[in-house]
């Protein structure tokens, strides 16, 4: 799968997690929800988008809050393999990439027969191989751009528990 990571420090809430760990959850939940749907959009929005289109790389690209325990982690990821080399680029001086997956996007984005692809493949992973290519870095510049607005969020979260154990005294 691939993914960037980053933390952020919430430790200033365990007291609140220690004396009230049901709404420190549900609200730690909800407001990594809100995260992980807005980085996953815009990370979305920056992928390039290939033979599959819509259905492609950026088709794949998913966001889940995933919990364990008082444990809270907010993923945004692609399980596709190539979606590493798409956001990081690929140095020259490797070997040349696996040929069948080039010789399927000629054979679909160019509309060009087995053999024709075939041939098109090798010159084109030879040419990466060569030359290599920069990322398009589509994580890691929503991350970026989000990461002031992320902090914003997760400040609420405190004010949030306090409302949610009020709300439930009354």
């Amino acid at each position: 799968m691939t993914a960037l990571s980053a933390n952020f420090d919430i430790s200033g809430l365990r007291a609140l997690a220690e004396r009230y760990p049901q709404a420190y959850k549900r609200e730690v939940v909800t407001v990594m929800d809100l995260v992980v749907r807005r980085l996953e959009g815009a990370v979305v929005a920056k992928t390039p988008k290939g033979v599959g289109g819509a259905a492609g790389l950026a088709g794949s690209i998913f966001g889940e809050v995933r919990t364990l325990g008082q444990s809270i982690t907010g993923v945004v990821g692609t399980p596709l393999e190539y979606g590493l080399v798409v956001e990081l680029g690929r140095r020259p001086g490797k070997r040349m990439p696996p040929i069948a997956p080039i010789q399927l996007w000629a054979q679909r984005k160019l509309g060009l027969d087995e053999h024709e692809a075939k041939s098109a493949a090798f010159a084109i992973a030879r040419k990466i191989s060569i030359k290599g290519f920069e990322g398009k870095h589509m994580f890691g510049q929503s991350l970026d751009e989000l990461t002031p607005w992320i902090r914003q969020m997760l400040a609420t979260i405190p004010a949030r528990i306090v409302a949610r154990v009020q709300g439930s005294e009354q």
